[in-house]
């Protein structure tokens, strides 16, 4: 069994950063709902509203989430895994989560405020990779705000099936703090 730690500076090692309980949290919540779906409404498209199925929204997140975990000093956005099996296999979908939790969790803390480079696509009209500075953290908290942004699209998706999610699947942790509020 794991000895609990007693000092604070122990404490402060072994326990999450918010960012990183925020990242669980919102991993949580995809796995949560792949739960509720059948392999079917997994490859769902709401044409004409929607042209990518569910999985493909879960596809471009994971994306995310795998560019920060592949390299940690310079993260790719751009590279994406478009057609891959995680767009139609809901058992892939939810065992790339789990291995992100993993990950998540075995992260030491003092990587957080490491200074990464980013690179991303910044025009439509032709093709122009920029590259920026951020920190691991704020990248992190990026890929889980955006993930949400696709569950809000997912939600509305599965709704059109007569599938209902939780409540605040798809709402923003600001959100959820007003509503909270009111």
């Amino acid at each position: 069994m794991k000895n609990i730690p007693t000092g604070s500076e122990e404490l402060s090692q072994s326990m999450p950063s918010q960012t990183v309980i925020g990242c669980l949290e919102t991993l949580n919540q995809g796995l949560e709902f792949l739960e509720i779906l059948s392999p079917e409404d997994y490859t769902f498209i709401a044409a004409p509203h929607v042209t990518s199925s569910i999985g493909e929204h879960y596809r471009h997140w994971l994306d995310l989430f795998h560019a920060i975990r592949l390299d940690c000093d310079k993260i790719d956005y751009n590279v994406r895994r478009r057609g891959h099996h995680v767009e139609r296999e809901i058992n892939t979908a939810k065992q790339e989560i789990k291995q992100l939790i993993e990950w998540l969790f075995e992260l030491p803390a003092n990587r957080l405020e490491q200074i990464v480079i980013v690179e991303t696509e910044v025009l439509l009209s032709q093709t122009c990779a920029q590259e920026v500075q951020s920190s691991l953290a704020r990248e992190l908290t990026f890929a889980a705000l955006h993930a949400t942004h696709h569950f809000a699209m997912i939600k509305v998706m599965a709704s059109l099936k007569g599938i209902a999610s939780e409540t605040d699947f798809g709402l923003a942790p600001a959100t959820v703090t007003y509503q909270r509020a009111q």
